[in-house]
């Protein structure tokens, strides 16, 4: 029987995960990225890798999604709109396997008191917010697709310890703000749970159980690695674009009611500091 295969518009940092691990369950692989030269040992394996030059021009070859059972996308939502499906509406017309979209818990409302949950009506206080939340109107019209709303995607290779060594990591402190995040292997773990388990619509919040200020974290990862944590700076004085800025202006606790009580599991890092001490011990591994 021919294994099943998983389409994955955005073989990124979480995407590129994802079929590292589905891969292992055996699903064939099949997906997007504008670095396929970094890809060699994955088509060596049997991934179809589909490589562009520019997300707002993504051609696909022919009947690129004949034989999928399965399509998720990671790709953001560029301009105010979705560049997949933008470009792509026509050709994944008529798919009725599963499918699923990341998108961020920059849809829900600024919220300093009480937790959004799912069931929590989204209002998006920034233009990103909104776009998201347009992107995800647009899957869920389309395909009935799961609605993966992430919060801070941290993981190896994209976490404080990084700007931390490179000299280029800050703190920014405004009043308030406080938000959650989520390891990457934990978002691949729940994706593949609600694939096994669909449910069509579902919306899954993708959020660790520790809220917590941007300066908490980094101070955090400095004391794992022994060396000083940056001053802290006002946001007023940070000299930020207005997208950074966005960021900053968060106050926003997000729960999940779906991913322990319906899909049934546990976080492996249910909070930054079990997150980057796993991190830290497996760069500690690679390079001994």
């Amino acid at each position: 029987m021919a294994a099943p295969v998983v389409f994955i518009f955005g073989l990124g940092f979480v995407g590129r995960a994802l079929g590292h691990m589905m891969a292992a369950a055996g699903w064939s692989i099949r997906g997007t990225t504008r670095q396929p030269e970094k890809f060699a040992a994955e088509a060596a394996a049997g991934w179809e890798i589909i490589g562009f030059s520019d997300q707002q021009k993504m051609p696909l070859p022919a009947r690129a999604v004949d034989g999928v059972s399965a399509i998720l996308s990671t790709i953001t939502a560029i301009s105010g709109s979705d560049p997949v499906l933008d470009l792509h509406q026509a050709d994944l017309a008529g798919f009725a396997g599963w499918v699923g979209y990341v998108s961020a818990t920059s849809v829900y409302p600024d919220k300093p008191d009480g937790i959004c949950y799912e069931h929590t009506r989204p209002d998006p206080a920034t233009a990103r917010g909104k776009a998201r939340l347009a992107a995800e109107q647009r899957w869920q019209q389309l395909f009935d697709a799961e609605i993966f709303r992430a919060a801070g995607i941290y993981g190896p290779g994209r976490s404080p310890f990084d700007s931390l060594r490179d000299g280029t990591a800050r703190i920014i402190e405004r009043e308030g703000q406080v938000f959650n995040r989520i390891h990457r292997d934990d978002i691949c773990r729940v994706i593949m749970a609600a694939q096994a388990q669909p449910r069509a619509g579902r919306i899954i919040n993708l959020a660790d159980h520790k809220p917590a200020p941007q300066g908490d974290v980094v101070r955090h990862a400095a004391a794992l690695l022994g060396v000083e944590p940056p001053a802290p700076q006002r946001l007023e004085d940070a000299n930020l674009s207005p997208m950074a800025q966005s960021f900053y202006v968060s106050r926003r606790r997000v729960g999940s009611q779906v991913i322990k009580p319906e899909l049934g599991i546990d976080l492996l890092y249910p909070d930054y500091e079990t997150g980057l001490a796993a991190i830290l011990q497996a760069e500690t591994k690679q390079i001994s």
